[in-house]
């Protein structure tokens, strides 16, 4: 996805047309084919921009809020969206135009400073949100994020405190007039516009800064859908579309949002008809593609999600490469595939996936390969694992996690020798474990495109330093070629840079590819035109909200 970024493969992102499938509720709306679609969701951070940074939340804003651009469904490029134009002489100062006009749904003007009270919220470093990274290249974010105190200091020992701020707005941002937004990075980087259809940039009402609370509960988006009740995070909520929506309506007249908390899953509510689209667990995978009937109500494509092994290096344990490699050259991929289902993923051997441009490098190469012997050897020289002492793989617990860990975990057992143990956590619990580096052991980590550039796989989770990045890792020379692509002249350039920086992480391995994901979404008969976006999908079971039709 990006302004100025050159089409993704068809084949990775052209999404599948098929037809998702609910029961029509008593809820009026706007859309041309009516109706009310059931969908699927789990565990949401937040639904205030900025705020969410996962999976489940994102699925919700990105329906209730429109961003300055909108990823196109078939090629991944950035379209406008909210904005008018977005351009820029030097690649380091920005200037964004945007469209007359736009309301969020209590009538507030979207406008310049709407955009600009979003980033401020979220690039200020005590308010702790976990896209405040995004920022990082924004003149005057340095002055809104010190180092945090000491975590004896914090009141709760999971939410970072820092001292005093005084600074809260970016300086390198401006409202040149009502609709224009000027912004000035630290330094050039092609790839800017290419980030901003993401959630981290999305723009924010007054009324929702009033009030967290609430806007958490009912948020205030300029979206095409809306809420009339509060979202309740165990159970979840009906968004109607919104009948001011000045672009394409839905077809549909509402979502109802249905939670499934880790654990649960909604295979059987699929089944009965209550879910409209659903992807089976591993344990129901082999008797779904086995139904005839099911088998043509299938999507089936390449997702450009990945499932990796990161490992803490923070931890003594894990310091050593060749432990990290030992552990990547113990897992029979082709095996575990056939234990969770081998439609549903495609053994990994690089960190940005083939159907991202720039991807496809194949940078991991011998060490994610399945070779037990060499895996002893590599362990060997690292000193031997600690006897006595399990291998803790640490997951957030939906059941298909468990499943697919559990299989990993037999692989690195039977292939080093040693025993493991696996650590299931509540969602939330594990993001917050997992960001302040209080795991001892390897952990489970994905990662789906935010936009479609090799840069997204790299900078985000491996960027920033060990104080940032999730697994503790550190590499000057990493940095540097990261800083030397996003200065680059031309796209081209700054693809072949970054692939660069992804041959430096694979020398180092803080983390092990295991599985590029499929999509293996189920849909019920009753709709028509359901597409699955490779940007924007959930890992469970989604479609375009925005184009779906009920056939009823």
């Amino acid at each position: 996805m990006r302004m100025t970024v050159a089409a993704i493969a068809a084949a990775g992102l052209a999404a599948a047309t098929a037809a998702c499938a609910g029961d029509e509720g008593d809820v009026d709306g706007e859309g041309d084919g009516g109706g009310v679609i059931n969908m699927q969701i789990g565990e949401v951070r937040s639904l205030i921009p900025g705020g969410s940074g996962e999976s489940e939340g994102y699925r919700i804003i990105k329906n209730v809020y429109d961003g300055l651009v909108y990823y196109d469904i078939e090629t991944g490029e950035p379209e406008n969206l909210v904005a008018e134009e977005i351009t820029s002489p030097d690649n380091q100062t920005w200037t964004i135009k945007i469209k007359d006009g736009l309301t969020f749904h209590n009538g507030e003007p979207v406008n310049a400073d709407a955009f600009i009270r979003s980033w401020d919220r979220t690039a200020y470093a005590p308010n702790a949100l976990p896209l405040n990274y995004f920022f990082g290249t924004f003149e005057g974010y340095a002055e809104m994020n010190p180092d945090p105190l000491p975590e004896d200091q914090w009141a709760d020992p999971e939410v970072p405190e820092y001292p005093e701020v005084a600074t809260t707005h970016l300086s390198g941002v401006t409202a040149v007039d009502d609709l224009t937004i000027e912004v000035k990075l630290t330094a050039p980087f092609i790839g800017f516009p290419t980030m901003l259809g993401y959630e981290a940039f999305y723009p924010v009402a007054e009324e929702c800064l009033a009030d967290l609370e609430a806007c958490e509960a009912t948020p205030i988006g300029n979206g095409p859908f809306m809420f009339e009740e509060p979202y309740d995070p165990q159970a979840g909520g009906t968004a109607v579309v919104w009948e001011d929506y000045a672009g394409d309506k839905p077809k549909i007249d509402a979502v109802e949002w249905h939670v499934y908390l880790e654990g649960d899953d909604c295979w059987a509510d699929f089944l009965t008809g209550d879910i409209d689209i659903c992807s089976p667990s591993a344990a129901d995978y082999q008797s779904a593609m086995s139904d005839t009937e099911l088998a043509e109500r299938v999507i089936q494509q390449p997702d450009p999600s990945i499932l990796m092994l990161a490992f803490p290096l923070y931890d003594e344990k894990f310091q050593d490469v060749n432990v990290r490699r030992a552990i990547s050259m113990a897992i029979d991929r082709e095996g575990v595939l056939n234990v969770v289902g081998p439609e549903r993923f495609t053994p990994l051997d690089e960190w940005v996936p083939e159907s991202i441009l720039g991807g496809g490098t194949n940078s991991c190469g011998e060490y994610c390969t399945y070779d037990p012997e060499a895996a002893q050897e590599l362990l060997a020289q690292a000193g031997g694992w600690p006897e006595g002492e399990p291998l803790k793989i640490w997951v957030n617990d939906a059941a298909d996690n468990l499943d697919i860990f559990r299989a990993i975990g037999d692989s690195i057992s039977e292939s080093l020798g040693i025993t493991y143990e696996l650590v299931p956590m509540e969602w939330t619990e594990f993001l917050t474990a997992r960001e302040n580096h209080q795991l001892d052991g390897p952990f489970r980590s994905g990662w789906g495109p935010d936009y479609n550039l090799n840069e997204n796989y790299l900078e985000p989770i491996y960027g920033g330093g060990a104080s940032v990045n999730d697994q503790g890792w550190e590499n000057e020379a990493y940095n540097a070629k990261i800083a030397e692509a996003g200065a680059a002249a031309t796209l081209d350039e700054a693809v072949a840079l970054y692939a660069e920086a992804e041959a430096i992480l694979a020398e180092d391995m803080p983390s092990v590819p295991v599985f590029g994901e499929n999509f293996n979404f189920f849909y019920t008969e009753r709709l028509d035109n359901v597409e699955v976006h490779p940007i924007y999908a959930g890992p469970r079971g989604d479609c375009e909200l925005r184009t779906v039709t009920i056939t009823e």
